[in-house]
């Protein structure tokens, strides 16, 4: 995996926590981890496509997601209910947008899928993008952990690839003169 596709993560997820919750979040480390793992902590999945393809997975334990949560909500939460899931989802998205953007000043075009968002139940996530990079993070509201895994597409959005023919392909291989979607999600 490309090191700015990591590092486009890192200054988003510590601006927007910063913005959105007024709460320091700080760097500690990343490192390569295996595509295959059991979590017992929140996680928001947000699909990847267009010249990169592949998932980012934002964990918190409840704790921490409550806190979360609450203070993007303005009120004492005490539950994870839809409002607050919502809240949590919002948080991932405006992290990875903020990704995509700049990852297109690498040229990389990248559509994002909405949130999803699995309770922590001991669940097995397995991405087939290998390997992931874990990049942690702490805050006075707790841990976030962010695993990116993501792999450039073999059909490029631009010209440089594709030739003069042009065309927009979005999460899909091009056959013929149609595209084959495929999904970005394999849990």
């Amino acid at each position: 995996m490309k090191e700015e596709y990591v590092n486009a993560f890192l200054t988003p997820a510590m601006l927007v926590w910063g913005m959105e919750l007024d709460v320091a979040l700080d760097f500690t480390g990343a490192e390569a981890v295996a595509n295959e793992y059991t979590t017992d902590r929140l996680t928001t999945v947000i699909g990847i496509n267009g010249d990169l393809k592949g998932n980012v997975l934002y964990e918190m334990s409840e704790e921490t997601a409550l806190l979360v949560a609450g203070r993007m909500m303005g009120e004492n939460i005490t539950k994870l209910d839809e409002m607050a899931m919502s809240a949590i989802g919002e948080l991932a998205n405006m992290i990875t947008g903020n990704a995509a953007t700049e990852l297109s000043s690498y040229d990389y075009r990248c559509d994002l899928t909405p949130p999803v968002i699995i309770k922590p139940t001991n669940a097995t996530v397995f991405t087939p993008e290998s390997p992931q990079i874990l990049a942690s993070f702490s805050s006075e509201f707790g841990q976030l952990s962010v695993r990116i895994c993501l792999t450039e597409s073999l059909v490029r959005s631009g010209n440089d690839r594709r030739g003069a023919g042009g065309g927009h392909i979005s999460g899909g291989i091009l056959a013929g003169d149609h595209e084959l979607l495929l999904p970005s999600l394999k849990l």
